[in-house]
């Protein structure tokens, strides 16, 4: 094994290479010397050997018997990933699963996908809700379960985070030193697309989104480079992974800032549906209230469930709460009266389950995403018109008011702004998830046909009431939906442009095919 991949102290530094020139990909970059320079013995595959930089229908079968041959049988799987959320993702199978340790060896599975042209996805928690967006069909999956280090820095004011882990993993971790991360509010739920698609968070009035609270990143480039990314340290490549997705290398290790948490308030209710009104209004008034006390993390959710109208609620509120003596921005939406609650003083850590129970995994699944300026009044005519539609989609169906207060969208502005469009001067803004589970494929078209149909004219009802945002937020969004060009003409143009100063040949537009790609084609080309 150690004739085919020679680690030595010079081949590491090689691969760890960084330049800061403006082409940063130079013409006639060559990928066989790039993993020569990884320590990887190409003479000692012969299929690599005389592989020339080609199209191959061979090329899969290639790159992963090389994996095997330099890895080893127990990185390298023939089977999927069986931790996927939606069913569509695990239904799609790859020539072969491959799970790296180390950043070298993302680095090196980079290279042979280049190589061979074999395509790949990559995955950290897979929990998006369509075929490829983490996985890929034919190719290598690059499954990161096995990169899950958490280690807090000798200051603790940040915390390397490894794209393996789960939310629930990172509280668990930062409970006993009284800290937490910006980070995601379901346990299950991986940091990587959360991360780069955005990341509300418990926190988001007053910190902003989990990628404006990244440190630094460590990142894979398409030419086997290992970068630290900051908002020093490639200042443009920073901004981009703030919101930008996959598309501009993998990244190996989050560096996350840290924000002091001890036990918080914690609130699931449920009510008669005939109160959602009161509660739109509630919402409304808790986000503009937030400019005055930004600790308030809240959503409002309508149900259509088997003929049944549920509304419900979750708040969070950074420290304890005396029931008797609440916040005044908690006061309104205490006072609706509820069917059931759980209201608590508890953990980062032990708040997250609830959300992962309420969208189990398992079952087909879709989720569509839009934004709104804030306006009640449009709130409560979508409400209405959910519980219209609802019926006509078998099951259970449901639709989440969030939003992002004018303190979030100025927290989003530091270290140089995030890449997806939203500023204070427009703001504040509630965003809606569409979400619906079912479990028969035959009803695939039709359910998916509804659920456009409904943001098709929730669009045109935002219009007449001159309320309508075109951002949607990707982790939420369909392969449906344009997430990228609705961050506006200059970020877009902007995202392209840093893709091919870091990218030059496209490999994370054309070889990573998943997930939200930078011309808006969805993935294998699926219509609706």
């Amino acid at each position: 094994m150690r004739s085919l991949l020679k680690v030595s102290l010079g081949a590491l530094a090689v691969a760890v290479r960084v330049s800061a020139q403006e082409i940063f990909e130079p013409v006639d970059f060559n990928v066989t010397e790039a993993l020569i320079d990884n320590g990887v013995n190409i003479t000692a595959i012969p299929e690599l050997a005389g592989l020339v930089a080609r199209s191959s229908l061979k090329g899969c079968s290639i790159a992963c018997n090389s994996l095997k041959l330099i890895f080893g049988s127990t990185k390298v799987s023939s089977a999927a990933p069986t931790t996927y959320w939606s069913k569509q993702q695990l239904d799609v199978d790859p020539s072969c699963t491959f799970m790296p340790t180390a950043a070298l060896e993302v680095s090196t599975v980079v290279l042979l996908s280049r190589l061979t042209k074999c395509p790949f996805a990559v995955k950290s928690g897979g929990h998006a809700a369509f075929p490829g967006a983490s996985s890929i069909e034919g190719g290598i999956t690059i499954d990161m379960v096995n990169m899950n280090e958490r280690k807090l820095s000798a200051d603790k004011k940040s915390v390397a985070i490894g794209p393996g882990n789960r939310w629930i993993d990172v509280y668990d971790y930062l409970t006993p030193y009284n800290l937490a991360v910006v980070g995601g509010r379901a346990s299950t739920v991986g940091v990587g697309g959360l991360t780069l698609g955005g990341g509300i968070s418990h926190h988001t009035n007053k910190y902003g989104l989990a990628c404006d609270n990244v440190a630094s990143y460590e990142l894979v480039t398409a030419s086997g480079i290992v970068l630290t990314v900051s908002a020093t340290k490639f200042p443009d490549l920073y901004w981009a992974l703030r919101g930008g997705g996959n598309n501009f290398g993998v990244v190996t290790t989050f560096h996350y800032e840290t924000l002091p948490q001890g036990l918080m308030f914690s609130s699931k209710r449920q009510y008669d549906a005939a109160y959602a009104p009161t509660l739109f209004d509630a919402f409304g008034n808790a986000v503009i209230g937030a400019v005055q006390d930004p600790k308030l993390a809240h959503f409002v959710a309508i149900a259509h469930v088997r003929g049944l109208k549920l509304v419900s609620t979750e708040y969070e509120y950074f420290t304890p709460v005396d029931a008797a003596n609440p916040p005044a921005i908690l006061q309104e939406y205490l006072a609706v009266p509820w069917i059931q609650d759980s209201t608590r003083n508890c953990t980062l850590a032990e708040t997250t389950p609830g959300l992962s129970e309420g969208m189990p995994a398992g079952f087909r699944t879709t989720m569509w995403s839009q934004s709104f300026k804030l306006n009640t009044d449009l709130m409560k005519r979508i409400a209405s018109h959910f519980f219209t539609i609802a019926p006509s989609i078998p099951g259970v169906s449901s639709l989440s008011f969030q939003a992002f207060s004018t303190p979030a969208l100025h927290a989003m502005q530091k270290k140089g702004g995030n890449a997806l469009g939203l500023y204070p001067d427009n703001g504040p803004f509630f965003h809606i998830l569409f979400y619906v589970p079912w479990t028969d494929a035959s009803e695939d078209e039709s359910i998916l046909t509804v659920v456009k149909d409904f943001l098709g004219a929730v669009v045109r009802m935002a219009g007449e009431l001159g309320a309508l945002n075109d951002y949607m937020y990707m982790p939420y969004s369909s392969p449906y939906q344009p997430v990228l060009s609705r961050y506006g003409a200059d970020n877009l143009a902007k995202l392209n442009a840093v893709s091919k100063k870091y990218d030059p040949a496209g490999v994370f537009q054309t070889l990573q095919p998943g997930y939200f790609k930078l011309d808006g084609v969805a993935p294998y080309g699926t219509t609706i």
